[in-house]
């Protein structure tokens, strides 16, 4: 017996232990209105599973049923993939106890109902496109009970990565027509910064994505703004003037000149700033505030000096100092680079240079997608970055997605179901940002109510459950802004959703 069905016969046996003490209000089935009192134990189902067909799916067999003894109903909690063929299946079922009834009904073609005698005709076919009535009586001739049966099959492929229009919005400017903008993440906060079509700037905010609801503030800048430079780190905003300008701010609103001027912001990095400047020995590194054992190095050959994709920063298991990387963007020479480099807290150094285009103006997200492993329908969760869009040296935009599950070391393209949709435009010069959206489900016809807070085997992602209600967050990414290939401002903000992240967390 596999260890899967070995786990479920074990926890069914204790929940029929439970339903022994229960008295049940029906005799027939869960719509008979009569009082005539079931003991529930004597019409247990104990096991439930579909017989193998790999003409159907591989390892059919091994699919896990959940029965739900109180309400009666039969299912499999983690969906088969999308399409599967369900209209012929075999059950196989195992009984607490003897029965002297076991019949298994059927819609055939949405219409006649077929009915079969399982105890008789054991190996006969069922259609399971709608759900399946199991009705049994006990080997007494009074106890009687009815199961429903359902075998749920996922509507979308799980690892499609869906950008949905429906889901879509408009850039939070205050007028029409906006010129330009660039929009950062600061504590599960975005920011918007908007130059409007009149000359004057908008900031707003919204700490939650999903809904779309924007607070809006004109800004009053005492200095002409680079929109595209506008960072932010923990504890500050930061900002270019059109003549190189280092502007710092707390809140977004009021800002204090550095005395720095710097040519290009290349991102946040903790709680500082890392850019480029000039010097009369050239083009450096520099960083702001400067710490002491902090050392201005020359900009290596090759390094991009602008129009990278945004700097993702992350945290290594075997190193306490935070790991960043970026990729694409235009050297010093005026041209577009497909190397990604990193950066340790001290040095600079290219990690690839053989796989990406060589794009400028790329987005670059830290995203999650699943992997198989040697279990039977388990996936691993695993973390990746996504690189996608921007635009190349021939003036051609970039549509193919690529992903690195090792912080930029190694890429390769991403599925076919994680490439872009025709829907989604081509752009370059957008901002991607990641933020999270709780959702709740229904598990009335899952086992037992309860209250838990747990991580699902395999993954990281918690779920938490409250009587029949669980709740899980998902990750969503969106796309704000971008220029189309045509030159002009996308005002439309994308939402896009690895498909699996929405579904019920697999108990």
């Amino acid at each position: 017996m596999s260890s899967i069905k070995l786990k479920q016969l074990i926890f069914l046996t204790l929940l029929g232990v439970l339903f022994v003490a229960a008295v049940s209000c029906n005799s027939k089935s869960n719509d008979d209105e009569s009082e005539i009192a079931v003991t529930p134990a004597l019409v247990a189902v104990k096991q439930f599973y579909l017989k193998a067909n790999d003409s159907v799916l591989h390892n059919l067999d091994s699919v896990a049923f959940s029965i739900d003894l109180n309400t009666g109903v039969i299912f499999n909690a983690d969906s088969l993939p999308k399409g599967t063929d369900v209209t012929r299946l075999i059950a196989s079922i195992t009984f607490a106890n003897t029965m002297t009834k076991a019949e298994l009904s059927f819609l055939k073609d949405n219409e006649e109902e077929v009915t079969v005698n399982y105890l008789t005709n054991p190996e006969d076919s069922i259609d399971f496109t709608y759900p399946v009535k199991l009705d049994v009586t006990a080997q007494d001739g009074v106890n009687s009970f009815t199961y429903q049966i359902k075998v749920n099959i996922h509507t979308q492929e799980p690892d499609t990565l869906i950008w949905d229009k429906v889901a879509t919005s408009i850039l939070p400017s205050r007028f029409s027509n906006p010129v330009s903008q660039k929009t950062v993440y600061r504590k599960d906060t975005a920011y918007s910064l908007i130059e409007e079509y009149n000359g004057e700037y908008t900031l707003s905010s919204c700490n939650d994505l999903f809904r779309g609801e924007w607070s809006k503030s004109a800004i009053d800048f005492y200095f002409v703004p680079d929109i595209e430079s506008f960072s932010a780190t923990p504890q500050s905003f930061w900002i270019l003037s059109d003549n190189g300008g280092l502007y710092s701010s707390l809140e977004g609103e009021s800002w204090t000149a550095t005395g720095e001027t710097w040519l290009s912001i290349t991102g946040g990095y903790e709680d500082s700033i890392l850019g480029i400047k000039s010097s009369d020995s050239g083009l450096m590194h520099t960083i702001y505030p400067q710490t002491q054992d902090f050392i201005e190095t020359p900009v290596e050959d090759g390094f991009p000096v602008y129009n990278a994709s945004s700097l993702g920063v992350t945290n290594t298991e075997w190193d306490p100092q935070p790991f960043a990387i970026m990729a694409g963007g235009m050297t010093q020479e005026g041209l577009p680079t497909s190397a990604v480099w990193a950066y340790d807290g001290s040095d600079w150094a290219i990690i690839n240079e053989n796989v990406l285009p060589a794009v400028e103006k790329p987005m670059m997200a830290r995203y999650i997608v699943y992997r198989d492993t040697p279990y039977v329908f388990t996936k691993r969760e695993m973390d990746v970055w996504l690189l996608f869009g921007g635009m190349k040296e021939n003036g051609e935009m970039n549509r193919e997605v690529y992903m690195t599950y090792d912080n930029g070391v190694n890429w390769s393209l991403a599925p076919e179901l994680m490439q872009l949709p025709e829907s989604l435009p081509s752009i370059a010069g957008a901002d991607v940002i990641v933020a999270g959206y709780e959702l709740t489900a229904d598990l009335s016809e899952a086992w037992l109510p309860s209250k838990t807070t747990r991580t699902s085997p395999l993954t990281r992602t918690s779920y938490t459950i409250d009587g029949y209600d669980i709740t899980w967050v998902c990750p969503y990414m969106y796309i704000f802004g971008g220029y189309l290939d045509d030159q002009s401002l996308s005002t439309v903000i994308w939402r896009g959703v690895l498909a699996r992240l929405e579904f019920t967390p697999n108990l």
